[in-house]
């Protein structure tokens, strides 16, 4: 998942909640053009709803799952009792979304949006047969790691035919 910078001037806020009626929306500016190239900064101000502007809107209704009390912010938290003898006072409070990677809850702490990516199809993948061109003996002296006592050495036991020094490889 991809998660894009939203420049909207509404918030996507639909995993929380739905909106009664559409949120005030500026005039309609060219395909080319941003919602806020040509307004002054307090209709600017006025048309920007904020993730929390919009959550306080009375046009938003917000989903079950939103804890309404310190109560319901603690049973969401990630702590689990049957999971953990001696707790931290800490591990109360602390939600899913801000101390791990969790998959995606309901809650929308930045102003972006998730765009899902496709997904390699792996059905399809092509059959990749591998395997060795020709077959090498393991007796092959040239396998053999280089060292003072391999028999590819020949060092102090023949000389060179050309000069008489000794063979060092």
């Amino acid at each position: 998942m991809l998660r894009v910078r939203n420049y909207s001037y509404a918030p996507h806020l639909q995993r929380e909640g739905r909106l009664i009626c559409p949120l005030p929306s500026p005039p309609k500016v060219d395909s080319n053009g941003e919602w806020h190239a040509n307004l002054k900064p307090c209709e600017r101000l006025f048309y920007h709803q904020t993730l929390a502007s919009a959550r306080a809107s009375k046009r938003f209704v917000a989903t079950s799952q939103i804890p309404k009390d310190s109560l319901d912010f603690k049973l969401q938290s990630r702590y689990i009792h049957s999971r953990e003898i001696f707790p931290e006072l800490i591990d109360y409070v602390l939600q899913p979304e801000t101390c791990c990677q969790m998959p995606q809850t309901f809650r929308v702490l930045r102003n972006t949006i998730d765009i899902k990516l496709p997904k390699p199809e792996k059905n399809g993948h092509p059959l990749k047969i591998g395997g060795l061109k020709e077959k090498i003996s393991p007796h092959s002296v040239k396998l053999i790691n280089s060292g003072p006592h391999t028999q590819m050495v020949n060092n102090g036991y023949s000389r060179q035919p050309a000069d008489g020094n000794f063979f060092r490889y």
